[in-house]
């Protein structure tokens, strides 16, 4: 399900995270990576320069057992990567996320935000914090909403090649205005929690539920510090409504708060791209 990454290199990652981040995606099951680099111009000299890195890289990544393959493109970075990634039927898009202050990111964009945005494939995000160098996958937690992007993001966490031992569900919600609604609310959170961790139960050695409140990303980020997971999965949705859209915002604020690495898996399509069927579009479950 995650066997073939399309990895964004722009030649300036540190070579120690990088090779960090490879370990890493061990823990997908994953067997093929594109090294992709892109320019909005590469010179001939540029090219020679590029090559050379990327075949520096590539020798890197082989030496952890995968089948690496390079590719260099020119034109509007954030569109030659999901483009590339489409093209060589990647099942995700892997970053090694580089911070930028805010007032960079506003002046000149941020080319991993953009990624997030346009790409419709899952997108893992390397972000492990200065003090996190850990390549295992021992803790994951995923952030539900009980609503539209479970049916995409479930299939992930139970499948047999991701592995890590400890599985937390988490829910954050908004307190109801009385009490008898609050305790309906609330049966009707846990409810659904346990029914999650009920799905995902045969694929790890430990399921726990968690039930909070408040601010969404914030908790999501508090909870994530707190239990030190190794990852956050949230599902992003394309939905037009103002909870998906909220939603979407999330997805896009989680990579921006450092220390944990966090998989971003869009609802557009409920498979990986190599399930796709011959149109483009998804086959039916």
């Amino acid at each position: 399900m995650l066997q073939k990454a399309a990895v964004k290199i722009s030649l300036k990652e540190p070579r120690k995270k990088l090779m960090k981040m490879f370990e890493f995606l061990g823990n997908f099951g994953t067997r093929e990576i594109h090294l992709v680099h892109a320019a909005p111009k590469i010179t001939s000299q540029q090219q020679s320069s590029i090559e050379e890195g990327l075949e520096k890289i590539s020798k890197d990544a082989g030496n952890f057992g995968f089948n690496v393959k390079i590719h260099i493109r020119s034109g509007h970075v954030p569109v030659s990567i999901v483009e590339t990634a489409e093209e060589n039927k990647a099942d995700y898009i892997a970053l090694h996320w580089m911070p930028k202050s805010l007032f960079r990111s506003a002046l000149f964009g941020n080319i991993d935000s953009d990624i997030l945005r346009q790409s419709n494939l899952p997108v893992f995000i390397y972000n492990p914090g200065l003090f996190r160098s850990t390549a295992s996958l021992e803790q994951v937690m995923y952030a539900t909403d009980f609503k539209h992007t479970d049916a995409a993001v479930l299939p992930y966490l139970v499948d047999r090649r991701f592995m890590a031992n400890k599985l937390y569900i988490l829910h954050v919600g908004e307190r109801a205005p009385d009490p008898v609604t609050e305790e309906t609310r609330r049966k009707r959170v846990l409810d659904n929690l346990n029914r999650l961790a009920r799905e995902c139960s045969h694929a790890y050695n430990s399921v726990q539920p968690i039930e909070t409140l408040g601010s969404v990303h914030k908790q999501i980020v508090k909870q994530a510090v707190m239990l030190d997971v190794d990852l956050i999965v949230v599902g992003k949705s394309e939905r037009m409504d103002a909870v998906s859209q909220m939603l979407g915002s999330i997805a896009e604020i989680l990579p921006h708060r450092p220390g944990r690495s966090v998989f971003i898996i869009p609802d557009v399509c409920r498979f990986p791209a190599s399930d796709k069927n011959k149109d483009g579009g998804c086959n039916e479950a």
